[in-house]
């Protein structure tokens, strides 16, 4: 797809190292491993805006839309280079991740002030639930609570238990993602712990590296108490004075108040949308901390 001058193009799995350092530049804190996982889910779903300068091909933006399955596709990392907004890339790369969706439903995070003309435009008019997403230097509060319930058993994740814990997480999730759990999981220098009460799930908890410390999500538990046991196993596991981020759904009270009592900052607030109608998630109560703060999913 061109427009004046700019090509908008799929990226090479080599050339991600341009969304990282647009995203860098931008002070957005996304993993390596977060990038390379959603490209090996769908390789052409990371487009680039490619022009001409001093002769030379360079990508000055970038946008993301990664295509879950058949009817569902996530958007992400929507990033023009500063000198070159307001030239109508932007809008070529809105258009171009409509291209590669297809008749799927599209969904990102927005932050709040892009709410309204995301709205205006028509791409997203569908506005769901609102999340808050904190980071800083982790300082664990000496009362939270090692221990689940008495009748509940945490362990570190052994591998043995993937399919129930993809069962767990489809539950949750609504939209099936298998590759993508196994990829969180197996991200380097993650840790996962998981629930059991009578030999069922009720609960897991992961956290991994990304571009400036630890993401610590997804926390999936069927109650604050779990939750709270899960969120003390990641937060031992971590180097201490580790930089986390956490992305809690504004209405979990639990996760909000947690992450003001470990001295996290609220860094932004985002607000989910979609190209078409809201994904019903059934069990969003059970949702203590999302998966990340971009793609589009819990």
């Amino acid at each position: 797809m061109t427009n004046r001058g700019v090509l908008i193009r799929p990226l090479k799995k080599s050339e991600l190292i341009n969304v990282k350092q647009l995203a860098q530049a931008e002070n957005w804190n996304v993993g390596e491993a977060e990038v390379d996982l959603m490209w090996e889910l769908d390789p052409d779903g990371f487009l680039g805006a490619e022009i001409m300068v001093d002769s030379s091909p360079r990508i000055v933006g970038c946008a993301s839309c990664v295509n879950l399955n058949d009817s569902y596709s996530c958007g992400d990392l929507f990033i023009v280079e500063k000198p070159y907004r307001r030239q109508g890339i932007g809008k070529s790369l809105k258009e171009a991740i409509f291209v590669q969706a297809g008749s799927r439903n599209v969904s990102i995070n927005s932050v709040c002030s892009d709410v309204e003309s995301n709205v205006k435009s028509g791409n997203f008019p569908t506005i769901s639930f609102s999340m808050k997403v904190f980071e800083g230097c982790l300082v664990t509060p000496a009362d939270l609570a090692l221990h689940a319930p008495t009748d509940v058993v945490i362990t570190p994740y052994t591998g043995d238990e993937f399919e129930e814990l993809y069962v767990y997480d489809t539950e949750v999730h609504v939209i099936p993602r298998r590759q993508m759990l196994q990829g969180i999981i197996g991200t380097k220098d993650a840790h996962t712990f998981v629930a059991r009460k009578e030999n069922s799930i009720v609960g897991f908890g992961v956290s991994y590296s990304i571009g400036k410390g630890y993401n610590v999500g997804p926390v999936f538990a069927d109650s604050s108490q779990i939750a709270q046991a899960l969120f003390r196993r990641l937060f031992d596991c971590l180097p201490k004075g580790s930089n986390i981020e956490l992305t809690a759904p504004e209405d979990n009270t639990f996760s909000v108040q947690m992450a003001k009592r470990c001295q996290l900052n609220l860094s932004f607030d985002m607000i989910r949308m979609y190209s078409k109608e809201a994904i019903d998630f059934k069990a969003m109560n059970k949702v203590f901390s999302l998966t990340n703060s971009g793609f589009g999913m819990v």
